[in-house]
């Protein structure tokens, strides 16, 4: 079931990005209608690596009014492989430089804030205020659990996603959704001290187009929230296996929840 838009659309678009997105506009649910609730969305990306490369184009080029990258590191050859925003000219530079860069070659009339922090406890809530949506394609579990904590204050969606070596997962939270949905947090995931030990992809490595798929989908889950179209992740987790070439779905429901499980 759809849920409602999440923003009010622009008054109009500019003759550049109509033409830029006509395509786009020609798809029946989204149209002149969705294209301007695009261009008037304000999304933050937390982080430019592996799974923000492909949030940040995806969304740059969907039309997205407002983009916020929130990412303190710095581009390193290392990941050239899967962060697909960067490239070897913008080695060494701060990855939010970077990945701004190349989005507004890509649209633009983007407007692109950029955050080089790590987000905190103590900065999340003032750095997130003022967004619709929040990507978090984060690494770490401290960061996610940042994330979580500042969008509920907040009241805001999160398009969450994990990646590592050939699988990956992609779903939507939402403290506060609207009337007839269950509230979902990361930790009806993952509740506290569930997650043990936790390799990276530094230690086991990771297939580069796996980051790419799971970072489209995720840009794809933001696009629905914002056109108020489709049926998004909330309650339902996207689990892809990329050695099977299979894409499997598992009910995520919070535990405060009363519902009857969905059925296999």
């Amino acid at each position: 079931m759809s849920l409602p838009p999440l923003v009010e659309p622009v008054d109009a678009l500019t003759d550049a990005e109509r033409d830029r997105t006509a395509r786009h506009r020609k798809l029946f649910a989204i149209g002149d209608l969705g294209q301007r609730r695009l261009a008037a969305a304000r999304v933050a990306v937390v982080g430019a690596g592996g799974l923000g490369s492909s949030v940040i184009l995806g969304l740059a080029a969907a039309g997205v009014g407002t983009i916020g990258i929130i990412d303190d590191d710095v581009v390193d050859l290392s990941n050239l492989h899967r962060q697909i925003i960067h490239s070897i000219d913008t080695v060494g530079d701060p990855k939010t430089e970077s990945a701004a860069t190349r989005a507004r070659g890509l649209a633009p009339g983007v407007r692109i804030i950029e955050h080089p922090v790590r987000l905190t406890a103590a900065n999340a809530r003032e750095i997130l205020a003022g967004y619709d949506l929040v990507l978090d394609g984060s690494d770490t579990f401290e960061t996610r659990d940042v994330v979580d904590a500042a969008a509920a204050e907040l009241r805001l969606p999160v398009v969450w996603g994990s990646v590592l070596e050939f699988w990956s997962q992609v779903t939507v939270f939402w403290s506060a959704p609207p009337a007839g949905n269950d509230p979902v947090r990361l930790s009806d995931l993952f509740p506290a001290g569930s997650t043990g030990q936790v390799f990276t992809c530094e230690q086991v490595g990771v297939l580069a187009s796996v980051c790419m798929q799971t970072g489209s989908l995720m840009a794809s889950e933001a696009i629905k929230l914002i056109v108020g179209e489709g049926r998004p992740l909330l309650g339902r987790i996207a689990v892809i296996d990329a050695l099977a070439g299979t894409m499997r779905e598992l009910e995520v429901r919070s535990a405060a929840s009363t519902h009857m499980p969905m059925p296999a």
